[in-house]
């Protein structure tokens, strides 16, 4: 088990270098003719100077956090940090929370440099970052803080369930998430969102008049469209939907208003809507529950196997390394679902793209796309493995063409 694990790590690290090396040696691929317009020579250099850089980063992120999961477990740190747990509680659920508690706190304090770096060095340079230290500081201590409370008591439950009945456990653990990804898509707007950003509705005139015409046209319910301060953090552009039933809501990006036109921001909504109107946040709650289903079995073999921590110098089953086990062997399975689990986000994005132009705003989708692309820095040419593999949305040379045909 040992030797597999090791094995595991370094086919996922040979598997992300090559993917980046991939998209980054792509990058001075022809431009297709459709998105040759977005950005000038000068631009276009300055998004190469770009990619480098995050490149290079990137590159550099993997080959630490690789290199210290692998001295952890080389050298027994995961045993000497189960050896600290244990001093502060003899009741096992309770020593195995300390346990991740201390391994999630080590790999936040070696990981925060690099996101520290990113924001307020490349980020910054390149005109994206509009974060001050302290929303920085402020976001990091809700995320810990969100992290703790939610991720600390779901995992203190899951642990008292494997812990009473065992193997059994898999149906209840399966059953709770599902219950709580239900709430969290319920909340998403109304709760979570408000943790971090600030929601208003937008403000009455002719883009609102206009907006709720448009979903009458679809035939789309429409409550309230919120506007979320993304400025505050970052000057690039986007919108969501989330949620479902009476729970259904839009957001737009301040960032979004102020860069495109009335009309594009409809063709933005009306793709937005027809995220609604194709009940994709529903197809994808269906798609999580076999998807949670498959990874709580496995995970239910770690926390009832002795053989995965002896493998590693635990004198028996240690629930709290079975989890981080668990997590490692579980990315490749999880690469091998996310390929056609894309595929179909791809498609729910043509399909949503489709209802805009169907809407009557064909040429401003399209032109949304170009604005969209030039103020997120996005990839003109990425890879097709890279594309295939990762991708949620079509590059938008490929979702152009898509609208161009209909």
């Amino acid at each position: 088990m040992f030797n597999f694990t090791i094995f595991v790590i370094l086919v996922i690290f040979a598997l992300d270098v090559t993917l980046s090396v991939l998209n980054y040696r792509n990058r001075k691929a022809p431009i297709p003719k459709n998105v040759s317009d977005i950005y000038n020579q000068e631009e276009y250099g300055k998004w190469l100077d770009y990619t480098m850089e995050g490149f290079r980063l990137g590159i550099i992120t993997k080959v630490f956090t690789t290199l210290i999961l692998l001295i952890f477990l080389f050298f027994n740190i995961f045993n000497k940090i189960a050896s600290v747990a244990d001093q502060y509680s003899h009741n096992e659920i309770l020593q195995t929370l300390i346990f991740l508690g201390l391994y999630s706190v080590i790999s936040y304090l070696l990981s925060i440099g690099f996101s520290v770096y990113r924001t307020f060095n490349i980020e910054q340079r390149y005109g994206f970052n509009k974060t001050t230290v302290k929303t920085f500081i402020l976001d990091q201590l809700k995320s810990i803080i969100l992290t703790a409370l939610l991720g600390g008591g779901l995992m203190y439950l899951i642990l008292t369930l494997y812990d009473k009945l065992g193997f059994k456990a898999v149906f209840y653990t399966w059953a709770i998430l599902m219950v709580i990804i239900l709430l969290i898509n319920v909340l998403y707007t109304k709760i979570f969102i408000k943790i971090f950003n600030k929601l208003t509705p937008l403000e009455d005139g002719e883009l609102k008049e206009k907006a709720t015409e448009l979903a009458k046209q679809l035939g789309y319910e429409i409550k309230t469209i919120s506007v979320m301060d993304a400025s505050k953090r970052s000057t690039r552009l986007n919108a969501f939907f989330s949620g479902f039933g009476k729970f259904k809501s839009i957001v737009l990006y301040d960032t979004l208003i102020e860069k495109c036109t009335p009309d594009e921001i409809l063709s933005v909504l009306a793709h937005e809507i027809g995220h609604s109107l194709h009940k994709d946040t529903l197809k994808n709650f269906a798609i999580s529950t076999v998807q949670i289903a498959l990874y709580m079995t496995i995970l239910g073999f770690f926390l009832t196997s002795e053989t995965f921590s002896t493998a590693f110098g635990f004198s028996g089953i240690h629930l709290g390394f079975s989890i981080i086990l668990f997590s490692i062997i579980l990315e490749p399975i999880s690469i091998l679902i996310n390929i056609p689990l894309s595929q179909l986000s791809r498609k729910a994005e043509y399909k949503a793209d489709a209802v805009a132009a169907k809407s009557g705003y064909k040429g401003a989708m399209i032109s949304a796309l170009k604005v969209l692309t030039k103020e997120n820095f996005s990839n003109l040419t990425p890879h097709p493995l890279v594309v295939k593999m990762t991708y949620s949305h079509p590059p938008t040379s490929q979702r152009i063409d898509a609208l161009e045909k209909l």
